[in-house]
């Protein structure tokens, strides 16, 4: 942990890597009780920092948990850009079903803060700028290039087909109780989506 001096003398601050262990922790934590029940007391816990530690990074529930999930990446690599792989179904293949992470933990965080969205507005508010919408995005492109390819019609809802990935993850979820299997996204890719683009293109 580095440690940063203030005026009141020395105190513990996170950052680097260490910053990067706690946000783990959160994440953990999150998918295990919940956003109703995480509490700072139980990240300290599992992180094995002091709270005040927590409180002078992340002042609030809301700032602890987002700056968690922000850790989450949007695709596979290094790089969080879409896919392009030639092809709508390599792209939604290369995107959806090669990362554990993507396929399983992301239904895991909104399963694990959707009860709290309806009741929290600064939290729906961020959350959704922060986690939905640049997911929301990447999809989006994906479809825009397959578009772009005559893979899906000009005249498709493009905003409407990009939602079925995320609904029926989300279902999947709250239906088995874990995130979907990579051969679960094969499924909702191949016998879905795409044959769902494909329609627009014949009707």
């Amino acid at each position: 942990m580095h440690i940063t001096p203030t005026a009141g003398g020395v105190r513990p601050r996170a950052t680097g890597d260490r910053e990067g262990e706690i946000l783990e922790g959160v994440l953990d934590v999150l998918e295990d009780v919940g956003y109703d029940k995480l509490t700072f007391d139980l990240v300290a816990a599992q992180v094995k920092a002091s709270k005040a530690t927590l409180y002078r990074r992340w002042p609030t529930k809301v700032d602890l948990v987002l700056g968690a999930i922000a850790l989450v990446k949007l695709c596979p690599g290094d790089n969080d850009v879409p896919p392009d792989t030639g092809t709508l179904r390599g792209d939604m293949h290369a995107l959806a079903c090669t990362d554990g992470e993507l396929t399983s933990r992301i239904p895991d965080l909104m399963a694990a803060v959707i009860s709290a969205l309806h009741r929290d507005a600064e939290l729906t508010r961020r959350f959704k700028e922060s986690f939905v919408a640049p997911r929301q995005k990447m999809i989006g492109d994906i479809l825009h290039h397959a578009q772009q390819r005559g893979e899906i019609a000009a005249s498709a809802n493009l905003e409407l087909l990009a939602a079925i990935i995320p609904a029926l993850a989300m279902h999947h979820t709250f239906v088995r109780g874990q995130g979907p299997s990579e051969a679960y996204m094969r499924g909702v890719i191949d016998d879905v989506l795409i044959p769902a683009c494909q329609a627009t293109t014949t009707t």
